[in-house]
């Protein structure tokens, strides 16, 4: 038989008709339902049985930070005159009082990470308000973040006051060995 006279045996057959929607229900609530069953484990003859147990988890140890987190004397804070649209940059040393216009701030605490870690640095701060009556009223008490200044911001009419990061004195590093001569 002839290749052309195959191709004509070929195409002269009769294609069934795509399946109509009578044939398959579509809506499921018609449907006969469907059971499943597990599947056996297939026994391999000649093969003895072994259990399977899975690789132990990789234990990830990070290493130890090459140099010690600086030590915070006080903190840099960033201040704004809402009403002068001023602002001004301050330093406060930490556990002494320092007046910005009626405000009055004490830094109790000041956390900064080492060198090759993402830079933050946070401070715990007292805020206090000297009123027109010569009283005193404290409007802030907590932590402010230097990345995030929104997150526990001071709440005040006429001034802002954030984080800019903490002043510090560089930790004491060993001296280098000397050279083996």
């Amino acid at each position: 038989m002839s290749l052309l006279a195959w191709s004509v045996v070929a195409t002269a057959q009769p294609i069934p008709p795509p399946p109509s929607e009578e044939t398959f229900p579509v809506d499921p609530e018609t449907a006969p339902p469907i059971e499943t069953a597990p599947i056996p484990p297939v026994e391999m003859p000649g093969i003895p049985e072994q259990p399977v147990t899975p690789p132990a988890p990789e234990i990830v140890v990070p290493a130890p930070p090459s140099s010690a987190a600086p030590v915070a004397i006080g903190v840099v804070l960033g201040g704004l005159d809402k009403v002068a649209a001023r602002t001004a940059k301050f330093e406060v040393n930490l556990k002494q009082q320092v007046f910005y216009n009626t405000l009055i701030i004490t830094a109790q605490m000041c956390k900064t990470r080492p060198p090759e870690e993402p830079p933050e640095s946070a401070a715990f701060l007292e805020i206090q308000e000297r009123k027109s009556d010569g009283s005193v009223q404290k409007i802030f008490s907590g932590w402010m973040f230097a990345s995030s200044p929104a997150l526990n911001a001071l709440e005040h009419p006429v001034y802002d006051v954030w984080v800019v990061s903490c002043k510090t004195v560089p930790a004491q590093t060993a001296a280098p060995a000397p050279p083996n001569t």
